[in-house]
């Protein structure tokens, strides 16, 4: 079997890291991502199986690999990178690594909170262009304020644990709300309620059609002058032409971005001439502790495949 990493992978840290796979069969791993998709497929054409990154393999690309049988997405936004329909109707099953990195994705929303609301980016900027201006950089303390969570899996529930730890007042929205959920003194309210309410929203959901667009512009609008908006999920969840508005009027006091629609974005991008916005390239999962649990989960849904069961697999080709 021919397994093929077409865009590299953060989570192969070392040449050893792929010795597992090796013994399944040749291993083609290529470093960084691929120009264009011309490039993306010539990788893939004798691909029997693909652990992906993120590069986006739709119908097209999918219809110039008929050797491909298995895809293992490297994280959770699967639906964002792969037609999952297309690639059902080949035959082909994906698989993806549920849970590898809760605890990285949610420290790292923790920093970009801190960082945004205590001006730590721009005051590190200033002080090393040999300016002195701690009266230019006044920050907020988060203790008291309200968290708002939007996405209660495995990385809400981090994020809670967190925002609880410095002192701060949760809410939360998830489709499956319940008495057992509810820790760290957790509230379940509407969208509509926790976008009004809070100081901090910040997004924990898997990307999918149900999910879409999910933070409108009306749920944005809701947003109180002061508060903070957060994404460290996925950019399509949100609209963002109406989060620019928002921040460009400054009827919204900053936001973070650690997802874009586009990545690497390319041309102008709007976010980047905002000052009051903090941008990081898509890294919340990127820990070594992260990677090693990815990695792991990656290569035991192959081995579950090939011995005819089933390990994180999101789609039942016919």
């Amino acid at each position: 079997m021919r397994i093929v990493f077409p865009d590299g992978a953060g989570c192969v840290q070392k040449p050893e890291d792929l010795e597992p796979l090796q013994r399944i069969g040749p291993v083609d791993f290529y470093q960084g991502p691929p120009q264009d998709k011309a490039e993306l497929i010539a990788r893939l054409r004798e691909a029997e199986a693909v652990f992906l990154d993120y590069s986006v393999m739709d119908a097209e690309v999918l219809q110039h690999c008929p050797k491909l049988r298995f895809i293992c997405f490297l994280g959770i936004g699967y639906a964002s990178c792969i037609d999952v329909e297309e690639a059902t109707r080949r035959g082909i099953v994906i698989t993806y690594t549920p849970d590898y990195g809760a605890t990285s994705v949610a420290e790292h929303t923790l920093g970009m909170i801190l960082a945004l609301t205590r001006h730590i980016c721009a005051a590190a900027h200033s002080f090393r262009q040999g300016r002195w201006e701690p009266g230019q950089f006044q920050g907020v303390e988060l203790r008291g304020k309200i968290l708002g969570i939007v996405g209660l899996g495995p990385i809400g529930q981090e994020m809670a644990r967190l925002g609880a730890g410095i002192g701060m007042q949760l809410l939360a929205w998830t489709r499956n709300p319940s008495p057992e959920r509810a820790q760290y003194g957790l509230t379940f309210v509407s969208l509509e309620e926790l976008f009004s309410r809070s100081d901090i929203v910040t997004l924990h959901l898997s990307y999918n059609q149900e999910t879409h667009g999910l933070v409108s512009r009306a749920l944005l609008n809701r947003l109180k002058p002061d508060a903070y908006f957060i994404n460290t999920a996925r950019a399509k969840i949100v609209d963002n032409a109406a989060l620019a508005e928002l921040l460009q009027s400054r009827r919204i006091a900053g936001a973070a971005l650690d997802v874009h629609e586009e990545e690497p974005p390319r041309g102008e991008y709007i976010f980047r001439s905002l000052p009051n916005v903090l941008l990081t390239p898509h890294i919340g999962y990127n820990t070594r502790e992260a990677g090693t649990n990815m990695l792991r989960i990656a290569i035991a849904t192959l081995e579950a495949y090939l011995r005819g069961e089933q390990l994180h697999v999101v789609n039942a080709p016919g």
